[in-house]
């Protein structure tokens, strides 16, 4: 049976953080009317699956755990009565520290949720306030007790690195706090700034490539003496723990976003919902919501076999790579990762290169020139 993920985007915050640049509202009065429509659609996005079972459940934002319990546990039990999930299915639900109560959790665990995901972004409050988060480090500990207390055995922390006058030592602090948690997954983000975000005018307050270049490898290197290996540039596990529903975007699987703003990938074809939370309430079938669309054709196929498969550490295959581009281009390709290996930027694997922990950090300017 052909297997897909699927990706719930709830638009809401408590506050706009000052770098995000993804659609979210601080809104708070049409929460319930929005877990309503959601309900009332699940049958239509159910048809566009046809006899497609779900092995990857993703509930992101925004913030998740701003929805009432209820609304949560309503969404959740419909997921699971309208789709086939498969017996072992991940179920992930995204939270902010501060909104992750102990009803929330509760909703969590009764709805399926095996997986929970924390926006911790760094263990000092300063720099939280600067970034303008609503929580405390204080708070980040306490939810992850919580969860733990609840009984998840799967959870991720996110932390973001070159802030504006951020050193290396405050992150490497904000690294050894969250693996000292018991997590099971971390994410390390480097923070990119839209010229649309507040924060944007600190931006050059950033730290400079050397000092970045420190942060991450030091990262990567204090994570996995924690265990927690990395798998793809930005993500590290305890084995058995990658995120299976992100792995399904870098393998280029196919997945159903639902929501405003949420993009799916399905039979070749990549398509984005509006952002707008009203046209989203007002809709009366999904397709109405479609706006952006782009055939994956060929080109593009390969295009992203290669950026995507040089994300993970598992590399990129080359009889993959020949069974889309040929054996020419996949040759041509091998031979440029392979000028690479002297530099530390490369290294062999069983089915042809993968980028190292130097070759991650550059991995932009490599890409650029592989396609």
């Amino acid at each position: 049976m052909n297997k897909v993920g699927l990706y719930l985007h709830v638009p809401f915050c408590g506050r706009k953080c000052r770098y995000c640049d993804f659609y979210s509202l601080e809104e708070t009065e049409k929460r319930r009317a929005y877990a309503d429509k959601v309900l009332s659609l699940l049958p239509l996005y159910r048809e566009r699956l046809g006899d497609r079972a779900v092995d990857t459940v993703y509930i992101g934002g925004g913030t998740p755990s701003l929805l009432s319990p209820a609304s949560l546990e309503a969404i959740l039990d419909g997921i699971r009565t309208q789709f086939t999930l498969t017996p072992d299915a991940e179920i992930t639900a995204e939270a902010n520290p501060e909104s992750l109560s102990g009803e929330v959790l509760a909703a969590y665990r009764s709805g399926g949720v095996n997986r929970v995901s924390l926006g911790m972004q760094s263990a000092h409050d300063g720099e939280l306030a600067m970034l303008g988060r609503i929580h405390t480090a204080a708070q980040t500990k306490d939810a992850v007790a919580r969860a733990h207390q609840a009984g998840f055995e799967n959870i991720s922390l996110d932390l973001m690195y070159a802030l504006p006058d951020q050193t290396a030592d405050s992150f490497f602090q904000s690294v050894d706090t969250a693996v000292s948690y018991g997590i099971q997954h971390l994410s390390l983000y480097c923070l990119t700034l839209s010229e649309k975000a507040p924060l944007y005018a600190r931006k050059d307050d950033l730290p400079d490539e050397e000092t970045q270049r420190a942060m991450y490898l030091g990262a990567v290197d204090r994570a996995e003496k924690a265990g927690l290996k990395q798998y793809e540039i930005s993500n590290f596990a305890r084995p058995g723990f990658a995120s299976r529903h992100n792995l399904r975007y870098w393998r280029r699987e196919a997945y159903l976003g639902i929501g405003p703003g949420a993009w799916s990938y399905l039979d070749g074809e990549r398509f984005g919902a509006l952002p707008s939370l009203d046209r989203f309430l007002r809709a009366a079938d999904p397709a109405e919501l479609i706006g952006e669309r782009e055939k994956v054709d060929r080109a593009v196929e390969i295009e992203e076999e290669i950026i995507l498969s040089l994300r993970l550490t598992e590399g990129l295959s080359a009889r993959r790579l020949a069974a889309l581009a040929g054996e020419e281009r996949a040759l041509a390709v091998m031979d440029r990762l392979a000028a690479l290996e002297s530099a530390g930027l490369t290294c062999r694997t069983k089915e042809g290169f993968r980028l190292t922990a130097r070759g991650f950090f550059v991995s932009n300017r490599i890409l650029a020139d592989l396609i």
